[in-house]
């Protein structure tokens, strides 16, 4: 599950990050330290010329065939294990998949006292969660929309989560992107990491209130 993320990435940031020209950075996104499902947040796809750009979509991913938006916040995450055959992500799959820059994302571990929530982020930051993208529209308004891919999570992270989000390495943005990447290397890509460098960090639980949104969040406690 990954249900709350942090996007604190600027024009230089992603333009590194993706290797993108200026004319590609055609829209930044709103910095977010505790971002939150149906918001609006920067990804990273290929657009009509076959480049890749940054575009900014709406989180939770609405098919096509839908008949409103409501089934969104049901469709933050795409299970790895099943993203080819389900019907809300198979074509999305096939045809439009994306990179979501992040910074870091929160899990919460029961306490005696309640939920404590968890930062997890990675020391190469800003680094690239996999993610699948469509557009909504039924006469009101194009809606662009992603999903984020989730996996069973590597042996450090099961302590406090038995899954997390599947992160993209750099060396693999350009086969994870392109149309011509056969399905099995695509879920390849995706499969359980055996171990992960990440970084945790215990944070303050004004963070369960998605009203709260400001880098000192982000302060260990």
């Amino acid at each position: 599950m990954c249900g709350r993320l942090t996007q604190d990435v600027d024009g230089d940031d992603l333009a590194d990050l993706y290797g993108l020209d200026e004319d590609q950075l055609l829209a930044l996104p709103r910095q977010r330290w505790n971002g939150c499902p149906t918001q609006d947040f920067a990804i990273c796809r290929l657009g009509p010329d076959q480049r890749p750009a940054i575009g900014i979509h709406r989180w939770g991913l609405v098919p096509s065939w839908a008949r409103d938006l409501k089934i969104g916040p049901r469709l933050i995450n795409a299970r790895a294990e099943t993203v080819d055959s389900k019907p809300s992500f198979r074509a999305p799959f096939a045809r439009r998949r994306c990179l979501v820059p992040a910074n870091g994302w929160f899990e919460w571990r029961r306490t005696g006292t309640g939920k404590q929530p968890w930062w997890i982020s990675m020391q190469e930051s800003p680094f690239s969660f996999a993610g699948l993208w469509e557009v909504w529209d039924r006469g009101l308004g194009a809606v662009p929309t992603f999903t984020i891919l989730t996996c069973p999570a590597a042996r450090s992270m099961r302590w406090l989560h038995h899954r997390q989000p599947v992160i993209v390495p750099r060396s693999e943005y350009k086969a994870w992107l392109s149309p011509s990447s056969a399905p099995r290397e695509l879920l390849d890509m995706v499969r359980a990491p055996e171990e992960g460098p990440f970084e945790f960090r215990r944070v303050d639980r004004r963070v369960n209130s998605p009203k709260n949104d400001s880098p000192d969040l982000l302060d260990p406690v």
